[in-house]
């Protein structure tokens, strides 16, 4: 009777529709719901009120509420689709539960490196920032754009909110600098790759983070075979490399931004969170980012803030139940006659899990390109903590569980 009494009053307060969500059957009364839907259908059968229970959990199951929850009365909202009793969970696919990661973005030392400028300086200091950058990159972006900043288009970054001013002078600051933003050197008539890192470190601390020219497809390496090749001249070079640089600042930024918000190190406003002053004050006082406290705190909030915890006890029990159904699920013969453990069609087996049957990931989110096996970004991530390894016969993605424990008994306040 309280819970009906709630619920008229926040439709009374001015929310749209309520819900009440009760046990199936309590030691006094077998059958709560049909009461309480029948007490509102017949003092108010338009009020906007939905009535649900349900059963115990099972949590043998990788969906423990899936087929234990029950309808009694729809919430009525003209918008709302209708749901049919027992298939609760199964009506719409959520988002992806957990934080938005990619290898090559999601690395402690950029996060630091924002962190910093965010910390430690206002709009007002970051509006004034001038980088120092070749003046035919310049020239080629007012060829594109006349009327653009050519900094905010080589940043993709045009407003002038905190979060805009401290993603320039990140960008400027640590990757697209003048360094690096030289195309080329010239001997002769011959062009040569001017090959130049970032600011930015890799994961195991080496200075080695390269943006536009590391691999043999990269732009700049198109570029000089061009030129070499006499197919496009130096002003047509340097415009396809500001089309490029603003491509990847916005698609860098992106990644960024995302992994700082989804992990709790920044606010709604960009600055940092409680946590991220946690994490980059640990990586001032200990003069690293990639171990001791700050990699205990960052690995912390990707379990806990991310929801990786949560992603890892999917797989987990996805995999448990297709193992108990056929322990060798996966496994085929190689040349030698000897079992090896198929990952690729394990790694599909379960996205289809999560997205079909547990809703808990949308797969049209899934990038153009090369065909990556599911989860490749995640399980980057992941090993970089050691939180997975690899796979194995009867038992699917090898999860560290004692490690996991460990850092998610660490206290993020």
């Amino acid at each position: 009777m309280t819970a009906i009494g709630q619920s008229q009053a926040y439709i009374h307060k001015g929310y749209s529709g309520s819900v009440i969500i009760i046990p199936n059957a309590y030691d006094s009364y077998s059958s709560p719901g049909q009461y309480v839907a029948d007490v509102l259908d017949r003092t108010n059968p338009d009020l906007s009120v939905g009535v649900f229970t349900y059963d115990l959990p099972d949590t043998n199951n990788p969906s423990p509420f899936l087929g234990k929850i029950n309808c009694w009365r729809n919430v009525g909202l003209s918008n709302q689709k209708k749901i049919v009793s027992g298939n609760f969970l199964l009506q719409q696919k959520s988002s992806t539960q957990w934080a938005h990661v990619r290898e090559g973005s999601t690395e402690p030392h950029a996060f630091m490196k924002y962190l910093q400028i965010a910390k430690q300086k206002n709009a007002t200091e970051l509006n004034g920032f001038i980088p120092t950058l070749p003046q035919e990159l310049i020239d080629a972006v007012l060829r594109i754009k006349p009327n653009i900043d050519p900094y905010n288009y080589l940043s993709y970054a045009s407003g002038s909110l905190f979060h805009d001013v401290v993603w320039r002078c990140f960008w400027f600051e640590n990757i697209l600098t003048n360094d690096v933003s030289t195309i080329w050197q010239k001997n002769g008539n011959l062009y040569t790759l001017n090959p130049a890192y970032t600011q930015l470190k890799l994961y195991d601390g080496s200075p080695k983070k390269f943006f536009f020219g590391r691999k043999g497809d990269s732009v700049k390496n198109k570029i000089v075979d061009k030129l070499n090749q006499g197919s496009i001249n130096e002003n047509q070079a340097w415009e396809e490399f500001a089309r490029n640089v603003n491509s990847r600042a916005h698609s860098y930024r992106e990644d960024l931004d995302s992994g700082l918000e989804h992990l709790g190190l920044i606010d709604t406003y960009g600055k940092p969170s409680e946590i991220g002053y946690q994490f980059v004050d640990a990586c001032e006082r200990g003069n690293d980012c990639f171990s001791g406290k700050a990699k205990l705190i960052l690995g912390t909030s990707l379990l806990k803030k991310g929801g990786f915890a949560a992603f890892l006890h999917y797989i987990y029990k996805v995999s448990e139940k297709e193992f108990k159904r056929d322990q060798l699920a996966f496994t085929t013969m190689n040349s030698n006659q000897k079992q090896v453990f198929d990952k690729s069609a394990y790694l599909f087996f379960v996205r289809d899990e999560l997205a079909n049957t547990l809703s808990v990931m949308n797969t049209s989110s899934v990038r153009g390109g090369t065909k990556r096996l599911p989860f490749q970004g995640e399980f980057a991530i992941l090993r970089k903590f050691q939180f997975v390894d690899g796979f194995r016969i009867g038992v699917g993605l090898e999860v560290n569980w004692p490690l996991v424990q460990e850092f998610l008994e660490y206290d993020l306040r």
